[in-house]
């Protein structure tokens, strides 16, 4: 049965979990969270439809299986289904090496800088007013892929519906994908963290760049 929550990545994940852990509760469990997913699609902010719109979709379709499972799904869960995810998608490291290939972040610059040309001709008209604003390289880096991300609505709906709490975990499934690509995500801050914009710098898992940032924790 397809459901309200069908369209998000994490729907099928977030339904296995549930199958898997709470198998007499799982279809009242679809249930409440379709529920909970049509409610939270009503505090849906302007963000239009790009690249970046799907992100918030996911976040309701985390939130909303978190309530219907009692908040038992939660930010540690999160995390599971999200290395479960990733794990499927290993044998990509086969062919793209983030040390090697370049392409891979010049092919994310290309996706991000036409989400920034559509962002400014639609917010000219007023409109995706509520969506990320990105900003490429504003560091100036030489090697792998650098951006920041600013204004996070997902950060600002969490905040104001009090669930904090599962911000961190969320950010931190950033930087499953790169270790899959034999990359490395440094970030010094996040929005979720009271930082003013979240930093990506991608590179690869052995570059030197990586030494000055060899303590920093996973946010």
């Amino acid at each position: 049965m397809k459901r309200a929550y069908s369209s998000s990545a994490y729907a099928r994940p977030c339904e296995q979990y549930c199958r898997e852990h709470y198998p007499e509760e799982a279809a009242q469990i679809f249930r409440r969270a379709e529920d909970y997913y049509r409610q939270f699609q009503k505090d849906m902010p302007d963000l239009g439809k790009n690249v970046m719109a799907q992100n918030m979709l996911d976040w309701f379709t985390i939130l909303s299986f978190y309530e219907a499972t009692g908040r038992r799904m939660d930010g540690e869960v999160l995390l599971e289904i999200k290395r479960r995810a990733v794990d499927k998608w290993k044998f990509l490291g086969k062919f793209i090496d983030g040390n090697r290939n370049q392409w891979p972040y010049r092919l994310f610059e290309k996706v991000y800088g036409r989400y920034i040309k559509k962002l400014q001709a639609h917010q000219a008209r007023g409109e995706w007013m509520d969506t990320w604003r990105i900003e490429i390289n504003p560091d100036g880096r030489t090697e792998g892929f650098c951006f920041h991300l600013i204004g996070c609505p997902i950060a600002k709906h969490a905040k104001a519906h009090g669930y904090g709490n599962l911000l961190p975990y969320l950010c931190r499934t950033d930087h499953f994908l790169a270790a899959v690509l034999h990359a490395r995500l440094i970030r010094t801050q996040t929005e979720a963290l009271g930082g003013e914009y979240c930093d990506y710098w991608y590179v690869g898992d052995q570059s030197p760049a990586l030494e000055p940032y060899k303590n920093l924790p996973q946010i």
